[in-house]
């Protein structure tokens, strides 16, 4: 649910635009609010987990999740669809975000040290699988039952999820660690202040005095956040596991993987839809070879990890032919002929598979064990973080080069998506780039020193 719901509203924009009358500025914030808020939301989720306990936090999130689902399904139309339907959003996000941290705890709990990497893998490479399908689900249940039942659908599945979880017999006790308000209220405030930013100065400029001033209140505030963190002595999350340099690398590539993931699905959909003029089932057809392709991939990337015993294998391979994917379905949109997006659609599919589950095995093997859990909702912060921002840097370009009636009407030119795109794949050779530079050559075979956990003054020094 939690990652099928990242793109599946990709297909559903159109049909939700042109029934509530929303902009491309309303479009891209249904997509960008829910990234948003998850990657805002994610170190809260840890934090209560590890207040009330693993289930209580999972089940508090499903019920959240399914009742913001059910509420983005019965959006008004008229003024208030717009506030409305991106609060649901938002609280859809923060449901969300109290499954997925732990969820990653409960793999990591249930399987032995010698076979969780690979149940990590497994996971991570399904949540990927699950994060391209978005679209290709989207369209059957949209001819069917109309754009309400993307969201709808998780009504049924959350119930059949806490039924699932009642049944569930894993350890559930509280480690008792406090609340804090004051850092989950800075991140959001900072990361908000700073995805804003980013995104309007498409509609601003990147000169206007409010696009300088969001961009540098975000900046400074997350700083401040930043500092904050460090030094309190119950930290939202670990930032100091950024310091292990493998770890640090991996995460950051992710982050690129992820933001380049998002922009070719959501403004790939867009293109086959209201460029090409593609029907819906015929626009979820036209995007099976890139689902198919990133299927295979992130099938490949454990494989491939095993057998040549170094991340940089899967890495570079997938990162070299994402790039140029992403590159050659770029150079193909202006030409609108379906066929002569396949290559480019399957390369950048393939390619965008590879890395990300084998990555993940190797940050938690990077990290020493006491502190996979902080590793794990770390990872899963910057990841989602990483979608957000390349979704409004590659939403900016979009609402700049766009004509002011066409972001009116919600529809998104052929030139904007290339420019899009090029943000994509920008993103794509900066991840290429920072693989070749910087991931370790051979397969760690131990965690580093675990750092100390005690950030106030006094705290021994890290190794």
């Amino acid at each position: 649910m939690v990652m099928l719901d990242q793109t599946v509203v990709a297909i559903a924009l159109d049909p939700v635009a042109r029934s509530l009358g929303f902009t491309t500025f309303l479009m891209h914030a249904v997509v960008l609010v829910y990234s948003l808020s998850l990657a805002a939301f994610a170190p809260v989720g840890a934090m209560t987990s590890r207040r009330f306990g693993l289930l209580r936090t999972f089940r508090c999130g499903t019920v959240v999740f399914v009742v913001a689902s059910a509420l983005c399904g019965l959006a008004p139309g008229g003024d208030v669809a717009g506030p409305y339907l991106l609060t649901a959003r938002a609280v859809q996000g923060m449901g969300a975000a109290l499954m997925l941290p732990v969820a990653t705890t409960l793999i990591a709990d249930a399987y032995e040290e010698r076979e969780r990497g690979r149940a990590l893998a497994a996971y991570a490479g399904l949540a990927q699988i699950f994060f391209v399908m978005g679209p290709v689900v989207g369209a059957a249940l949209i001819v069917f039952f109309g754009w309400r039942s993307v969201f709808l659908v998780n009504v049924p599945v959350g119930a059949l999820t806490l039924w699932a979880i009642g049944r569930a017999r894993v350890r559930d006790e509280a480690e008792g660690g406090t609340l804090t308000a004051g850092q989950p209220l800075a991140v959001i405030l900072s990361l908000g202040l700073l995805v804003w930013g980013l995104y309007r100065c498409g509609v601003w400029g990147v000169t206007d005095p409010r696009t300088l001033t969001a961009l540098v209140t975000g900046a400074l505030t997350l700083a401040l956040t930043v500092r904050l963190v460090l030094r309190s002595p119950r930290p939202l999350v670990d930032l100091r596991l950024l310091l292990i340099r493998p770890y640090a690398v991996e995460v950051a590539i992710t982050f690129m993987v992820q933001a380049a993931q998002l922009i070719v699905i959501v403004h790939g959909t867009l293109f086959l839809r209201q460029a090409m003029d593609l029907s819906l089932p015929a626009t979820g057809a036209s995007l099976i070879p890139l689902v198919a392709s990133l299927t295979t991939g992130t099938l490949l990337s454990g494989y491939l990890l095993d057998r040549f015993r170094s991340i940089r294998v899967p890495a570079l391979l997938g990162l070299t032919a994402a790039t140029l994917g992403a590159v050659a379905w770029t150079a193909a949109l202006p030409s609108r002929e379906y066929p002569w997006l396949i290559p480019g659609m399957v390369l950048a599919g393939l390619g965008m598979g590879l890395p990300v589950p084998a990555l993940s095995a190797e940050m938690m093997r990077a990290v020493p064990a006491d502190e996979r859990a902080d590793a794990s909702v770390l990872r899963q912060t910057l990841r989602q973080l990483g979608g957000a921002i390349g979704l409004a840097s590659a939403g900016a370009v979009v609402l700049a080069v766009d004509s002011a009636t066409a972001d009116a009407s919600g529809i998104v030119s052929a030139g904007a998506t290339s420019g899009a795109f090029v943000v994509a794949s920008c993103a794509l050779g900066i991840a290429l780039l920072l693989a070749a530079v910087a991931l370790p050559k051979g397969r760690r075979v131990a965690a580093p020193r675990p750092a100390s956990r005690r950030y106030g003054p006094g705290a021994p020094p890290h190794g």
